[in-house]
């Protein structure tokens, strides 16, 4: 019988103590005196705080952290703001995210309950500007050195589209909201069942409120997943790849109620089950919501056919721009375009971007999941900052690239002149995440997950080794199983290349694929980026970092490779911008005069 109430109290998180020694979430509490004078708002329905420094998260109630979508947990979760405020609440928990639910350490997505866990009281919170949510995300970032490289993305894209007017007001919905359309996030230390499970952010959802729309307005809509070419904007539509977050409340074209998790095709007034004669009122508007909202997505479908036919029939450029406006925000585009060029972003051209409009006709983008941004890779291998652009063509950016070249560039350079993107409004929001966190949590975090790619030596198998020659990297054939490769052949595998050292079949080229990295090596890059853009955009600086203006200094390094910026090798550099590649594996960006 004790045994049974043990069991049943440590699934609701409340474990009888016993004499037993202190967690290390405990501890952690006791050493930092967070519990000293803390104002507990566990009994409010309603919080409100400053956006944490650096919060301390215990969750309880579960005996493994979640792995999957579809398996939503009741937990506890134990918060301390850093600031003197805590609480503790239940929540439904289950894992978040695609690909980086195969890693080891997973994201989470949670919603708090003021309820037995029904979901249907929830508590609202806000921190600082952001706006109110009942749940959150926690983010993993297993392939980052710094656990919150996302997160610096969206406070740069922040700082960059500052000057802006909110999107809704672009789109005609003059409706004052503390919303971004993007996340933002703070980090966290998560413990579980008060043991250490890592350095995580603290993240905003892709709620409706942050995107400032209403729930049942036909005219919001808001668009998440894989939305390509081949699935949405040439004419053919896979409802399966995408889902319809906003509005609430639709129709699938077999009656059905939708579901954002297993989408399907809208319904429409062609559908047999469209008008009942058993509809209540509710159904019969719902539908009616359903049918404005897939004739909204239909037409941008096909948004890309009229052009390309304005553009047959001899259409003026002038004439072809205007209409193209008239589809698409253009400064959200080309915010995006610039973000997406800086950044790197190397999973920003298919997907985990969000595709909204507030009138169903003029349709914005903003990004969304930056965990390969800034040189990181999916797999944890570095690309260098003078990597060429890869040129964003899909959807709307084929014609924001054939016909906005020089208003992509003159944005780049007004961001430049403003301030907005330099060497000192960039690094500092980095290192401000960085130090946010501290040395000792980072050294904490090496020993619970020593096999994080960001922390690793690439292993590589017999007759095998890195190649980092970067600028053969599109032109290199993927890696294939069936191929007998002799020694010298280079092949492409996991966004790296690797070359064969001796004759092989059927091995593939390492074990692990891995790149430590660091703070001061995500500093220069931010810093040498932005040296590379301004070659490629026209831009002239002054600023003496980035692009090292004198090399006498530099020739006393022994210098074993010099590169154009499209990565093209050369014996004997004439003016201009080069990479200089050195013996001890570092590489610096010189200005030749």
């Amino acid at each position: 019988m004790l045994r049974n109430i043990f069991f049943l109290l440590c699934l609701t998180g409340i474990v009888p103590v016993y004499g037993q020694m202190p967690t290390e979430f405990e501890q952690l509490i006791k050493e930092l005196r967070l519990d000293e004078n803390v104002v507990d708002l566990s009994e409010a329905g309603d919080i409100r705080l400053d956006e944490p420094r650096l919060a301390y998260v215990n969750v309880t109630g579960i005996f493994k952290w979640p792995s999957s979508k579809h398996y939503v947990q009741n937990a506890w979760i134990e918060m301390y703001d850093g600031a003197g405020h805590c609480f503790r609440k239940r929540i439904l928990i289950h894992g978040q995210g695609g690909y980086s639910l195969r890693f080891p350490k997973t994201n989470a997505s949670f919603t708090f309950c003021e309820d037995d866990w029904k979901g249907e009281l929830t508590t609202s919170i806000r921190f600082g500007d952001w706006v109110t949510q009942d749940g959150f995300h926690l983010k993993a970032f297993y392939t980052d050195f710094c656990r919150g490289i996302g997160e610096i993305g969206y406070k740069v894209f922040a700082r960059m589209t500052a000057d802006r007017q909110p999107y809704w007001e672009r789109g005609g919905y003059m409706n004052a909201s503390r919303a971004r359309c993007f996340p933002d996030g703070f980090p966290c230390i998560v413990y579980l069942n008060g043991n250490y499970l890592g350095i995580y952010a603290w993240q905003l959802k892709k709620s409706r409120k942050n995107m400032n729309m209403e729930k049942l307005l036909p005219t919001h809509i808001h668009l998440d997943g894989n939305l390509m070419d081949s699935y949405l904007f040439h004419g053919y539509i896979n409802w399966k790849q995408f889902e319809v977050r906003n509005p609430k409340g639709l129709y699938t074209a077999t009656g059905y109620l939708y579901e954002g998790n297993y989408p399907e095709e809208l319904m429409d007034e062609e559908c047999i089950r469209y008008a009942l004669d058993n509809d209540s009122e509710d159904v019969r508007q719902a539908k009616q919501r359903t049918a404005q909202v897939k004739a909204a997505i239909v037409q941008l479908s096909r948004y890309h056919r009229e052009l390309e036919d304005l553009q047959k029939s001899g259409a003026t450029v002038e004439k072809i721009k205007a209409r193209f406006e008239q589809c698409f925000d253009l400064e959200s585009l080309i915010d995006y375009v610039v973000f997406f060029y800086y950044t790197a972003n190397g999973d920003g051209s298919l997907k985990n971007w969000q595709w909204f409009t507030y009138d169903g006709q003029k349709w914005m983008v903003t990004p969304y999941d930056l965990d390969q941004c800034f040189g990181l890779g999916l797999y944890g291998q570095i690309r260098p900052s003078y990597f060429s652009l890869e040129t964003l063509t899909s959807g709307p950016f084929y014609w924001l690239n054939t016909y906005y070249q020089e208003e992509i560039s003159e944005r780049w350079r007004q961001l430049r002149r403003s301030g907005a993107l330099s060497d000192s409004s960039l690094t500092p929001i980095a290192d401000d995440w960085y130090t946010r966190i501290g040395d000792d949590f980072y050294l904490l975090e090496r020993k619970r997950w020593p096999q994080s790619p960001c922390y690793c030596e690439p292993i590589c198998n017999a007759n095998w080794e890195p190649y980092d020659n970067w600028h053969n990297y599109r032109s290199t054939p993927d890696y294939q199983s069936g191929v007998t490769y002799e020694n010298g052949d280079v092949v492409k595998l996991e966004g790296r290349l690797w070359k064969a050292t001796g004759s092989t079949t059927g091995v593939k080229p390492f074990i692990r694929n891995a790149t430590p990295d660091s703070i001061q090596r995500l500093d220069a890059w931010i810093s040498d980026r932005i040296a590379f853009l301004d070659t490629v955009f026209g831009y002239e600086s002054d600023e003496g970092t980035g692009i090292r203006r004198h090399i006498s200094n530099d020739l006393r390094e022994e210098i074993v490779a010099i590169y154009t910026l499209s990565g093209i090798r050369v014996e004997h550099p004439t003016r201009g911008v080069y990479i200089f590649r050195y013996r001890n594996g570092s590489s610096r960006k010189v200005l030749v005069k």
